[in-house]
């Protein structure tokens, strides 16, 4: 099985083939870790000695036997730059690279149109015409990032959904490791970069519960403040980590209880450790 590549604006694709990409326990084998990391470690090079406008890449990889599910991993070039040169820890740069293992979401997609077609017993051909026009376009975000029957899906990926992504999958990987925050189950944990009427702002967010206790009025409050304290620190380190400016405020919302709260950029410092 061969390796495919594309390059999309800014954004370089790379389409791995891994024969037991999963074990009997649904983790990544050993042997495809080792594929996976070998692939990256090229693409790294290659990229960090090119004069291309290349900013982002990103490595899907597939089992052949079922490529409906699929690892997606997508990396800043200047954060492979920054662990080159020391500049930043390995558990940093680890932190800084996206890494997600889903359901390939083109052929969720397909997998419902031609349910549909089926029912309404339309020819082959039309099916294919049909999903051409309107069901195969470039995602208009990550989640839609994948590879399906030949055919990249893919995007010029942005710094700013880059690092709202990024928000995401660190408050879900501090809610999971830090012992004092395991009493809390964050669930359905999204982050998205918004513009609208000449406003650009982070917006995370989120389901959360108490897995000790139901939440009274009193023990509720220090609960969201325990829980938002601890995702503004987030939002924060990556805005400082990354010196990025060009936003006017951080949203976080609860959304059970459609609680939240807005940090503006002049304000975001308070929430750095």
């Amino acid at each position: 099985l061969d390796i495919d590549v594309s390059v999309t604006g800014n954004t370089v694709a790379i389409y791995l083939p891994v024969m037991n990409l999963f074990d009997i326990t649904l983790s990544l084998s050993e042997s495809a870790q080792d594929k996976i990391q070998d692939s990256l470690l090229s693409a790294s090079r290659v990229l960090l000695s090119t004069d291309a406008d290349i900013r982002f890449y990103c490595v899907i990889a597939q089992d052949a036997r079922l490529p409906e599910i699929q690892l997606v991993i997508i990396k800043y070039v200047d954060d492979v730059k920054r662990a080159f040169f020391r500049d930043i820890s390995r558990g940093e740069y680890f932190k800084r690279t996206l890494i997600d293992i889903n359901e390939n979401p083109q052929a969720k997609k397909e997998k419902a149109i031609t349910d549909v077609f089926g029912k309404m017993k339309l020819e082959k051909e039309w099916q294919d015409k049909v999903l051409d026009d309107f069901f195969r376009s470039p995602p208009s975000s990550l989640e839609g990032i994948g590879y399906w029957q030949g055919k990249f899906y893919i995007k010029s990926i942005t710094l700013e959904e880059f690092l709202a992504e990024q928000m995401a999958n660190r408050v879900k990987l501090r809610f999971r490791e830090k012992e004092h925050l395991k009493k809390y189950a964050l669930k359905m944990i999204t982050g998205k970069f918004i513009e609208e009427k000449n406003t650009k702002f982070f917006l995370i967010s989120f389901n959360s519960e108490s897995l000790l206790f139901v939440p009274e009025a009193a023990e509720k409050k220090a609960m969201d403040e325990e829980i938002f304290t601890n995702v503004f620190e987030i939002i924060a380190n990556v805005i400082y980590g990354y010196k990025f400016k060009d936003f006017d405020f951080a949203e976080a919302i609860e959304k059970n209880f459609n609680t939240k709260l807005v940090v503006s950029k002049e304000d975001k410092g308070e929430f750095r450790p």
